[in-house]
């Protein structure tokens, strides 16, 4: 199976949008199994919808955070011990991101 990014699965999400063809008609066209296209919509529409909300610029400053701290993201948790580095964190978040 071709690996894709989310930024090629967002692509093809577009395409087909202005293709006028069905969900299933468009993922057979380009070798996905149907289920697999929806599936992969679901998840990273949803996905992109949760990050435009609880997240904010972090600009740190050599800042170690004097409490422990959890991270959420819909059934992921990460817990931070108080004194973490404000740029470990932001650098981690930045690669997650990616």
């Amino acid at each position: 199976m071709l690996r894709r990014t989310s930024e090629q699965w967002l692509a093809l999400f577009d395409q087909h949008k202005s293709s006028g063809l069905t969900q299933t008609e468009f993922a057979k066209q380009h070798g996905i199994d149907p289920s697999y296209f929806s599936l992969r919509k679901r998840q990273l529409l949803a996905w992109q919808q949760d990050d435009n909300h609880g997240f904010v610029e972090l600009t740190p400053n050599g800042i170690l955070f004097c409490q422990p701290m959890v991270l959420k993201k819909r059934d992921v948790q990460l817990h931070l011990p108080a004194g973490t580095d404000a740029v470990w964190l932001a650098t981690l978040l930045k690669a997650m991101s990616l």
